[in-house]
């Protein structure tokens, strides 16, 4: 098995099963929900078994070519005739190769020589009056794409990670693959891959969109002013105002550069540094050829930001890693938000932009952009309509009666829509922000262009969808509306029917049945369902489920937390399993406000003190921005605990919470922890209207389950348990791991709630209704692995 996927090692057995039915998965044409838990080789798996399908696509395509010439020969001619024509046919193929094989090696040269060279007063000045103007090709999400590109488009994998580390991690291990010679090519985002210090140093993605643009279209017009003008010496000055790092040419040689050898973004950011060119735009001109092509899943979710990025799924085959959250993560990308305040400054921007374009703008364009500021007025004073009351207040409203109370009903919007991307209209507004808004140093000034958002809210708004919902919030610091889509699945259908086979994978992808329900229920097409044990010993994880504190029953809900004593008992539970567990200790809480609240007790109450001496205690704060600081701090405390002989302190203590900044993506391996703690279970707030609206739409659209649970209200548990799973997962990382996980509540002892735990941690799962038999089996475990 190893030598047929060329696999680095000899696999172990879940790997082997891994491969073989992915592998089968892609070459049927399925669809796949694949569960690996997190140090099962889970990256390494996918490598070899789906680029080892795609050199077998490869071969498989040269094959069929040549049998199809095979049959192209008349029996009816002379063998003479035949040989000729064939010989014809292969001189011209090998023609077609050689001319791409030499187009390639001639882009690569350039590569070279500017690798070489570097400086930009080596390209003559020529070369880059003739290559400013910017290939739009493969533009991002800024709705700049143009024409299909004209370069062999070949049958690719899109690898699509949540965030950019995950990729880089992924190319990591493609490097020390055998298939580390793959043509690959990672998208990104402007704040991950601009090195335009006028555009990087902003504040936010939309603010470094706007400032991007802003500064190719001052190149595009300059360029066209010079040649029109013979390039005055005043002209050349002005063109200080373009992006410098931009040239269509060097975007061309730098994409040959990004091809040749497979590189993570940082490697990449450093070339293009060297060569003085833009990484942004050359991952993008180096899509069609790729092989293998690594973005962020909102970047192919989302069906505007694949047109912009001129991403072809036909025949390809999307595999989605990390999916434990798609459907929040689908719902949420399709979500708008527009702000009360943004409205107002849009209507205004229109209104200058109108009094100063007035006289040459056609009659019927005229109109056009007079009823643009009638409904952007409309949206801006719908507010004030909706709300009535002085006291804030949140609205969950239809499509219609939005319509309705906001006046937009007898409005015809896709008309709008079309008209202000027709003309570009958000792009020249955006230009008269100087005119509404007063002057600033601050580098923030380039603000987002509102207006296209609007734009997508009208579109949302124009959709017949009986799952779009608009939330209005009406609040004194600043009201806003958002639209809402309850839908899933619609949104993933286009990759479902253009897709060859889509894969969805994760460490812990349970209950696999609400993606069925919610992603997958209108397709007709066969899925793979495979979900594998851990690769350690049964002997290295002991998880525990707590019923019973040191004086009274576990209860963390709403309810439960409310009672004398409940904090307290946590207290008692880390002090004692603090003098058990050796090394790194992490405890998540529900919510920061229940983070807060049990720490305020336990340091009234003594704990945190007797605590401290013998783990140092971190804490995860409510909106602290150093969240790394916090994580080196507690994993240095760690390992110089476990190099001091005889030491009273053994280590460290980390609070944190479910769902947060240090319970998804955070490498708690080793002694950095060996056990994980959860207090009680993170459900969230049964009053938000969005939830609760989210849950009648399941609940008219799905059938109940077999034990009489409502789809809403299973969607609320599974929702809660997918935190709870990605949490535990953290602390074993690789097959010689070892940890122990605490899950304290009594309702983790239910049937309901454990069975929606990885399956891997189930079958383990060991139920207490105590805290010194907790203790007892904890300590037990940890002797015996020291012994190991």
């Amino acid at each position: 098995m190893a030598e047929e996927f060329a696999f680095p090692f000899e696999p172990y057995g879940v790997q082997k099963d891994f491969m073989k039915n992915l592998y089968d998965t892609l070459e049927k044409r399925k669809i796949g929900i694949f569960e690996s838990p997190t140090g099962t080789g889970k990256s390494l798996s996918i490598i070899c078994s789906a680029l080892k399908w795609l050199k077998d696509q490869q071969e498989h395509q040269a094959r069929k070519l040549k049998e199809e010439m095979q049959r192209d020969k008349d029996e009816d001619e002379p063998d003479w005739v035949n040989e000729q024509y064939q010989q014809q046919k292969v001189q011209q193929l090998v023609s077609d190769k050689q001319a791409t094989a030499e187009k390639a090696v001639r882009r690569q040269k350039r590569v070279l020589k500017s690798r070489k060279r570097f400086k930009r007063d080596n390209f003559s000045d020529k070369e880059n009056m003739e290559d400013d103007i910017v290939d739009l090709k493969y533009s991002s999400s800024d709705g700049s794409s143009e024409s299909d590109s004209e370069e062999e488009y070949c049958t690719k994998i899109f690898y699509c990670s949540r965030t950019h580390s995950q990729l880089s991690q992924f190319i990591n291990e493609i490097k020390k693959s055998p298939y580390s010679s793959v043509k690959v090519t990672i998208l990104g985002s402007r704040t991950n891959l601009c090195i335009n210090p006028s555009v990087s140093q902003l504040k936010s993605n939309n603010l470094m969109n706007e400032r991007c643009l802003e500064l190719r279209r001052s190149s595009a017009a300059r360029k066209k002013n010079d040649d029109e003008e013979n390039k005055d010496e005043e002209k050349k000055k002005k063109k200080k105002g373009k992006c410098e790092f931009y040239s269509s040419q060097k975007v061309r040689d730098f994409s040959s550069h990004i091809l040749s050898e497979v590189q993570d973004i940082e490697g990449l950011v450093g070339g293009a540094k060297e060569a003085e060119t833009c990484p942004y735009y050359s991952t993008r001109a180096a899509v069609p050829e790729a092989e293998v092509v690594m973005l962020p899943y909102n970047m192919i979710l989302h069906g505007d930001q694949r047109k912009s990025l001129n991403i072809r799924l036909k025949d390809s085959v999307v595999i989605i890693d990390e999916a434990h959250n798609l459907i929040e993560t689908i719902n949420e990308i399709h979500s708008i938000t527009i702000q009360e305040k943004d409205c107002i400054t849009t209507h205004r921007k229109l209104a200058v932009y109108l009094r100063k374009v007035k006289a040459r703008l056609k009659p019927i364009n005229l109109l056009h952009c007079k009823q643009v500021i009638h409904c952007v007025s409309l949206l801006a004073s719908s507010f004030k309509k909706i709300h009535f009351q002085k006291a804030p207040r949140t609205y969950l409203l239809t499509i219609g009666d939005f319509q309705t109370k906001s006046d937009l009903a007898d409005i015809n919007l896709f008309d709008l829509v079309k008209y202000i991307r027709e003309s570009h209209l958000a792009q020249k507004v955006q230009g008269y922000e100087d005119d509404v808004i007063k002057p600033t140093t601050d580098v923030t000034i380039h603000s987002r262009s509102v207006l296209a958002e609007i734009s997508s809210l009208f579109t949302a708004l124009t959709n017949a969808d009986s799952a779009g919902r608009v939330l209005v919030v009406c609040e004194a610091e600043g009201s806003y509306v958002r639209y809402i889509s309850l839908n899933s699945e619609d949104p993933f259908l286009p990759l479902l029917r253009e897709c060859r086979s889509v894969v969805l994978a994760g460490g812990t992808m349970e209950p696999v049945g609400e993606v069925q329900q919610q992603l997958l229920a209108s397709s007709s097409r066969d899925v793979t369902l495979f979900s594998c044990g851990h690769v350690i010993p049964p002997q290295n994880l002991l998880p525990i489920t707590l019923s019973h504190g040191k004086d009274m029953e576990l209860d963390f809900s709403f309810e439960g937390r409310k009672k004398p004593g409940t904090f307290q008992e946590v207290g008692n539970i880390l002090l004692d399993l603090c003098q058990v567990v050796p090394g790194g200790l992490v405890c998540f809480f529900p919510s920061y406000q229940s983070l807060t609240d049990c720490k305020s007790i336990l340091q009234k109450s003594g704990h945190v003190d007797k605590i401290s001496k013998i783990k140092t205690l971190f804490c995860d704060e409510a909106g602290s921005k150093n969240s790394d600081g916090i994580l080196e701090q507690y994993s240095k405390r760690v390992r110089s605990a476990k190099g001091a002989s005889g030491a009273t302190n053994t280590g460290a203590l980390l609070l944190s919470v479910l769902g947060g900044r240090m319970s998804e993506g955070i490498n708690f391996s080793d002694d950095l922890g060996r056990c994980v703690v959860v207090v009680g279970l993170p459900f969230a707030n049964p009053s938000d209207p969005v939830l609760q609206e989210k849950m009648r739409y399941l609940d008219t659209t799905l059938k109940s389950s077999e034990e009489g649970r409502t789809p809403g209200q299973t969607y609320y548990e599974n929702k809660c348990m997918k935190s709870v799973n990605q949490a535990i997962g953290r602390a074993i990382r690789h097959a010689n791991d070892y940890a122990a996980i605490v899950l304290l509540d009594k309702r983790y002892s239910s049937d309901r709630i454990n069975k929606k735990l990885p399956a891997w941690i189930r079958k383990h799962l060991r139920h207490s209704n105590s805290l010194p038999q907790t203790s007892s089996m904890i300590r037990n475990f940890f002797k015996e692995r020291e012994v190991a």
